[in-house]
């Protein structure tokens, strides 16, 4: 029965070597692959662009923001986020205040190296609940789409939104819910 095991195992082998020689006369060449995952080599890849949307963040943004159906009127809500670099270039801690309201808002947004996604984190003054949320960065515009994490139940709370954060240019970025609830737009602000 031992004899019978390797005589399949030979053959195999055998057909997997015919096979490869076959491709390299076709013209095929080998390709030296990585021990290393994908994974590692995406997130390598994401980094430079995920320090760069950081970068451009950081600062005083005015916003506004509108909720589904007004197009031309005022805001429904406006207010000031400030953007501070946490440690390291991979991460922003934010605070948010609003301008005709006693509510506040701090946060963290940064970069993971080791999954190469987004993280983001929030809680407000008026809400009983802390969001999370995991983003993925586009690979062709500087646009990040952030989804709740689903490790926290939502019953009796009211879970985090999807939104996309897309940056436009140095002056301005806009956040809009994937179900177009609302969306807002960030305008830099002069440091004086």
């Amino acid at each position: 029965m031992r004899t019978g095991v390797r005589s399949v195992a030979a053959g195999t082998l055998a057909l997997v070597s015919a096979a490869a020689g076959s491709l390299a006369a076709q013209g095929s060449q080998r390709v030296a692959r990585s021990a290393q995952p994908a994974m590692a080599v995406s997130a390598e890849t994401k980094l430079a662009p995920a320090q760069g949307l950081l970068r451009t963040l950081a600062g005083t943004w005015h916003f506004e923001m509108r909720f589904a159906g007004n197009f031309d009127a005022p805001a429904d809500v406006s207010g000031t986020r400030v953007f501070k670099p946490l440690f390291d270039s991979l991460r922003l801690e934010w605070t948010e205040v609003l301008d005709h309201s006693p509510v506040q808002g701090r946060g963290v947004v940064g970069f993971d190296e080791k999954s190469g996604r987004f993280f983001s984190s929030g809680v407000y003054s008026a809400g009983s609940t802390p969001e999370f949320l995991m983003g993925t960065m586009d690979d062709g515009e500087p646009l990040v789409t952030f989804t709740p994490l689903p490790f926290m139940p939502d019953v009796g709370r009211t879970p985090g939104q999807a939104f996309a954060l897309s940056v436009i240019d140095a002056d301005h970025f806009t956040v809009v819910a994937l179900d177009r609830a609302w969306r807002a737009v960030f305008t830099r602000q002069q440091e004086h």
